[in-house]
């Protein structure tokens, strides 16, 4: 009598369509609708070989797996690909767009270099080099058709200038009619305050060739998010391709020459009437009369009435201004801003933002700037001027590496939230300080609902509340990052800043002429360059 059976795993049962359905699931990772999309990606260079995996398993899981295009619709393009020789491995990318069939794709070809000590870019010699990215680009644009999701990350300008220009000439003769998100980054912040631009020539500006393009409303007609970071576009055939249909836009870390006008800025903002998140960040307007910090008349007639969130990066007082007032009456139902202090940072005289939060105060009952503002917040900004008498007045406000002189320029009804700078103490002073900022009017003496401190200026999943009580009616949270102990590490692991410097003594003769942070050979080296990176996540 013959025992033996084979035995099966319960998931061999499963119906093909079923455990195919299992796969895409654990491919990819949906992006959580309160989310922005250019502030996370939903796949890397690791994610993307899931369905290989599968593949391995068995002969019926590669079967399954090689018959299933929906697992293949994510392609990644990294420094990883290139050979010893130089040259990029296109198969593994071509491979994808075969097994995709005609599945919608999702494209991030992140060429930056982790590596990257900060060279010279006149020096430096890019990983992934401009042949590396035409090659890329040789591979994806035939396929333009069903793009869903374009991004490319670069450290230096020469690769992000090798895929713009076939980029731009596929997009004039065929368009990308499924295309939804675009972000085109140039991930050094720093680059836009050089001396120098690296805009030496009009084919380095996006869409150049696009001005004047009978059809251009159609080439994307359904886009709904763009992000160009320290890329230039030439503003007007931008404003022409942009569909209506639009909900993100941010504009950010262009170098001056390259900023659009604020008529310009009018005209994009003119052709997406149904933005609901704007960032203008380090990206103008230009104003060709700073002393006047009105928008210019213009003919568009500008409204945004979904506009909910809203980001203001000010490099100068006037330009703040002017954005925040053509703003202010175009787009009433804005529920949260942000301003911050985009302005360059080697600079020694500081942007005064008090004017700006002026802008915020109502002149009469009619004319409120923001009547449904819900949330402000205030990051690294200069507030110099003397508190107003009727400040603004928000239910939320945090206040990200400020100074003391934060809590009487803007009244906070609700919730305050403290991250960074000097304006961190106990939270018995911060409280007292709120009160006293609140002024003498009894109604004004009601009590935060809610006051959180936190340690490390930027958000971390780790945070861990160490006290939680109530103290006169308000809620105290106060956080730490859990990776913090106390042997002086921050948040990223290396010594803190109070370690490093050692006593104030030593701090002083490091910012003294020839000390450490104040070193003429080294400024005149990196004067016309940043010399950091801010990586993009």
């Amino acid at each position: 009598m013959n025992y033996y059976h084979q035995a099966f795993s319960p998931i061999a049962s499963l119906p093909v369509e079923l455990l195919a359905y299992i796969f895409v699931l654990g491919t990819h990772e949906p992006v959580p609708p309160d989310v922005h999309d250019d502030e996370c990606q939903p796949f890397n260079a690791e994610s993307v070989k899931t369905p290989l995996v599968y593949a391995s398993v068995s002969r019926l899981w590669r079967n399954v797996a090689l018959n299933t295009p929906a697992l293949y619709t994510s392609l990644c393009i990294t420094p990883n690909l290139v050979r010893d020789v130089g040259v990029l491995d296109v198969s593994p990318i071509s491979t994808y767009l075969q097994l995709s069939c005609n599945y919608l794709v999702d494209i991030l070809i992140d060429a930056r270099d982790h590596d990257w000590d900060f060279e010279d870019e006149s020096c430096y010699k890019p990983l992934f080099s401009t042949e590396n990215m035409s090659a890329a680009l040789g591979v994806l644009l035939p396929h333009i058709g069903r793009w869903r999701s374009l991004s490319i990350l670069t450290d230096v300008y020469s690769p992000m200038h090798a895929a713009l220009r076939p980029l731009e000439a596929c997009l004039a003769a065929n368009g990308a009619p499924h295309l939804e998100s675009l972000r085109l980054m140039r991930c050094d912040s720093y680059a836009a305050h050089a001396s120098f631009s690296p805009v030496s020539n009009p084919h380095h500006v996006f869409l150049s060739s696009i001005r004047g393009h009978g059809g251009a409303s159609l080439l994307l007609p359904n886009l709904r998010y763009l992000s160009l970071r320290g890329v230039p576009a030439a503003w007007e055939p931008l404003a022409s391709v942009l569909p209506d249909c639009l909900q993100s836009l941010e504009l950010a870390y262009h170098p001056v020459p390259t900023q659009p006008t604020i008529s310009e800025l009018q005209g994009l903002l003119a052709s997406t009437p149904r933005l609901s998140r704007l960032v203008v960040n380090g990206s103008g307007p230009v104003l060709f009369d700073p002393i006047s910090a009105s928008p210019a008349s213009s003919s568009h007639d500008l409204w945004l009435p979904e506009l909910r969130d809203l980001t203001l990066g000010y490099v100068s007082t006037p330009t703040g201004l002017a954005f925040l007032q053509l703003l202010s009456a175009a787009a009433p139902n804005v529920r949260a801003l942000h301003i911050e202090d985009a302005s360059d940072p080697a600079s020694l005289t500081p942007v005064d933002a008090s004017p700006l939060l002026a802008a915020l105060t109502p002149s009469n009952l009619d004319t409120k700037p923001f009547p449904h503002l819900a949330a402000l917040e205030l990051k690294r900004t200069h507030l110099a001027g003397s508190p107003l008498q009727h400040p603004p007045e928000v239910p939320h406000l945090e206040l990200v590496g400020m100074d003391s002189n934060a809590l009487a320029a803007v009244r906070c009804t609700d919730t305050l939230c403290v991250r960074g700078g000097k304006i961190l103490s106990s939270p018995a002073q911060l409280l007292c300080a709120v009160l006293i900022g609140k002024g003498q009017d009894a109604e004004q003496h009601r009590p935060l609902r809610v006051l959180e401190m936190h340690g490390s200026t930027f958000a971390t999943p780790g945070a861990v509340p160490v006290e939680d009580f109530v103290a006169g009616g308000t809620r105290v949270r106060v956080f730490r990052d859990d990776a913090d102990e106390e042997d002086g590490m921050d948040e990223d692991g290396d010594e803190d800043e109070d370690t490093l410097m050692g006593s104030d003594r030593e701090e002083e003769e490091a910012f003294k002429p020839g000390g450490v942070f104040n070193d003429p050979v080294f400024d005149a080296r990196y004067a016309g360059y940043g010399g950091m990176i801010m990586a993009v996540s």
